[in-house]
């Protein structure tokens, strides 16, 4: 209800610094660039709410490099990678028409990318899932992965304290590893999975809350000491009303 976001948006106003992650607003160029012009006005209004807690928020930045330091890792931020994301909200909402905007952003250049990358991520799963062939992966396996993924290698305790920073990213994709063997579940259908398990790498931050209006956030991740800052909507809703801190 307008009401209710509304009320939130004042508490984060005040109670907290809002952020955006830059996954969000990476789903959401998807949505409008796969949408039908028609339907422009409607994507617009999604980003003006986005916006509504704070016309200037900060935006995390992309997954690796928002992790990488925080796990003590230097890596160098390619310098054409996009970094000016209120930017690209700004002129998104300056644009009268898809077709206007089409000739000034590459949106489907975005939704593209996207669509391989969900498609790597299912390929990858089910690839993982036939090797482990029903045995779950330890935390220091999967930690050791992560390192991997930077070109790096760690003693126990650099592997340790991959295993706490994304304690929710480890736990989530156990249980997702569990769906993936049951006949009935199909990896491809699930795809928005690599965008969630993404998501909870913004935990590393242990200032960082995560507000969500999907449960299987919350039921996925309930065995990670990280699943009290991962927060429902309602959850939020009732802190805005009681004004009571997020933790």
């Amino acid at each position: 209800m307008p009401s209710e976001w509304e009320l939130v948006s004042s508490y984060l106003q005040h109670a907290a610094q809002y952020c955006i992650s830059s996954l969000t607003l990476a789903e959401l160029l998807v949505g409008l660039a796969n949408g039908a012009s028609p339907y422009f006005d409607q994507h617009q209004r999604r980003l003006r709410l986005l916006l509504g807690p704070s016309p200037e928020p900060e935006v995390f930045d992309f997954i690796p490099y928002f992790v990488a330091p925080r796990l003590g890792l230097n890596i160098e931020r390619p310098s054409g990678l996009e970094g000016d994301f209120l930017g690209t909200i700004n002129l998104i909402l300056s644009a009268g028409s898809k077709d206007e905007l089409t000739k000034r952003f590459p949106i489907e250049k975005i939704a593209k990318e996207l669509a391989e990358t969900k498609t790597r991520y299912t390929e990858f799963m089910t690839g993982r899932n036939n090797y482990l062939n029903g045995r779950q992966i330890s935390p220091d396996v999967w930690a050791s992965h992560i390192l991997r993924f930077y070109g790096m290698s760690g003693d126990s305790v650099a592997l340790a304290e991959v295993v706490k920073r994304l304690s929710a990213n480890y736990e989530f994709e156990v249980y997702v590893s569990n769906l993936v063997r049951n006949d009935n579940f199909a990896i491809s259908e699930h795809t928005t999975d690599l965008i969630d398990v993404q998501q909870l790498c913004y935990l590393c931050d242990p200032t960082v809350v995560f507000i969500t209006n999907d449960s299987d956030f919350k039921n996925r991740t309930r065995k990670s000491a990280q699943a009290n800052r991962i927060k429902t909507f309602n959850e939020l809703l009732a802190c805005a009303r009681c004004k009571s801190p997020l933790l």
